[in-house]
């Protein structure tokens, strides 16, 4: 069975250990041997033109490497820019892919079986460019490996585009779980998927929404962010779109996620129903308008109550003055005359207690008196009455006198007064308590 012989510039290119090796391949590769095709030969510029994929021979004899210039085109570099050996190979390798690329090789090469491989090479501006490469390898007349012919290929958007459809397709089982209506549509607005309360939202059946497209239900601002030029960014959109269904209007705050790749992008319609959320909204803001009403209603009617109070205090007012006239007018000179008359008869204390009377009935002490409630009680008629006489002074047989009661009335009617005042056992006096209320009135 015939072999293939490892060079030992092949081991030190690899930084293995080095020693020939030979290594008997498998029988079916050894039946299917490659034509002879390497840089030197014309048909291998032939194919450079035509495709377009990186062509590469590896002498393995020599460790260098000529690559066709699309490895250049490629990686963003000058032309030439791409070392020409494998050392330099193997350093634009990303580290992750770096091992894994080196045994596929080391495999194709000691068992004389094709190369597939993928790796990511390391292009001009730092990113990575994701390659798929196949190559055969090529032995001389004694079985000794001298040549390794491939192409490699740029497959960078493929893998990306298949890394999208996964995010996709995760992402869209995650969301059409969730107990929100979700809907995924292309980027025309058809509806490619719904979960349940979706369905339950738009009130149809699965069949009835694929092939629809989101104008069918919603208004043309969605349609617009999916389709229209000022499309939906990276990071999406959220809007408060109403929807009429079965002639009744429905309500949803709708985020608009976006997926996969920009030129087979899909978006995620993720809602939130708000229906009843908006009706209440809409019965406190008409509850509001009425209270406000309301309240304007009150306002008016307290400005018109104050000024009814006003006028009343001003007509209050205006009634005191006349009978306080008409008192130092009428009245006062009367008093006087009777004064005069009876100077010398006890009836005079009487006649003052009269003027005392006349004159806090139209005056502040007596309106004090009317207004206020002592803590104990408002004070009876007679008890204002011995109140005036003890605030101007009189002693109680004076008191007695005058109103014509017994001496014992009126202490009787002292103590109700201190108590209701609150100065039962205290040794304040009732007359100086009293004046002080006097002073307070004016």
């Amino acid at each position: 069975m015939p072999s293939i012989r490892i060079p030992r510039a092949f081991y030190a290119s690899l930084k293995e250990r080095g020693a020939d090796v030979t290594v008997t391949p498998a029988a079916s590769a050894a039946k299917l041997r490659p034509p002879r095709v390497t840089a030197n030969d014309p048909r291998f510029h032939a194919f450079a033109q035509i495709s377009f994929d990186v062509l590469y021979d590896w002498n393995i004899e020599t460790g260098s490497i000529y690559y066709t210039e699309q490895i250049d085109h490629m990686l963003g570099l000058p032309s030439g820019g791409f070392p020409r050996n494998l050392q330099g190979w193997l350093e634009h390798i990303h580290p992750a892919d770096r091992e894994a690329a080196r045994d596929a090789l080391w495999e194709s090469v000691t068992t004389g079986r094709s190369l597939y491989s993928e790796y990511r090479l390391r292009a001009a501006d730092g990113h990575y460019v994701t390659v798929n490469e196949h190559g055969v390898v090529l032995t001389n007349r004694r079985g000794r490996a001298t040549n390794v012919i491939g192409a490699l290929r740029d497959i960078t958007r493929e893998r990306e585009a298949q890394a999208a459809k996964r995010e996709a397709e995760d992402l869209q089982r995650v969301l059409m779980s969730i107990p929100n209506p979700t809907w995924r549509v292309d980027s025309d607005g058809t509806y490619l998927a719904a979960n349940p309360q979706a369905l339950e939202f738009l009130e149809r059946t699965l069949d009835e929404t694929i092939g629809r497209t989101v104008r069918d239900d919603f208004p043309t601002q969605v349609y617009e962010l999916i389709t229209g030029p000022t499309q939906v960014g990276d990071v999406g959109v959220q809007l408060e779109v109403d929807c009429a269904v079965s002639q009744r209007h429905k309500s949803l705050m709708l985020t608009i996620i976006p997926s996969g790749m920009q030129d087979e992008r899909t978006f995620f319609l993720l809602g939130t129903d708000i229906t009843v959320q908006k009706a209440l909204q809409q019965e406190l803001a008409r509850s509001e308008r009425a209270l406000r009403q309301q309240t304007m209603t009150l306002t008016d009617t307290n400005t018109a109550l104050r000024v009814l109070l006003q006028q009343r205090d001003r007509d209050r007012i205006e009634l005191e003055e006349r009978i306080q006239a008409n008192m130092e007018e009428l009245v006062e000179p009367t008093l006087d005359r009777l004064s005069r008359l009876l100077q010398h008869r006890p009836e005079r204390i009487e006649l003052e207690a009269l003027r005392s009377t006349l004159r806090d009935i139209v005056g502040p002490f007596a309106q004090h008196l009317a207004r206020e409630r002592p803590p104990g009680g408002p004070l009876t008629g007679r008890e204002v009455e011995v109140a005036n006489l003890v605030r101007l002074g009189k002693t109680t047989s004076e008191i007695a006198e005058a109103l014509h009661i017994s001496r014992s009335a009126v202490s009787f009617h002292r103590a109700n007064i201190r108590r209701k005042y609150g100065l039962s056992g205290a040794p304040t006096r009732l007359s100086t308590h009293l004046t002080t209320l006097t002073r307070e009135s004016q």
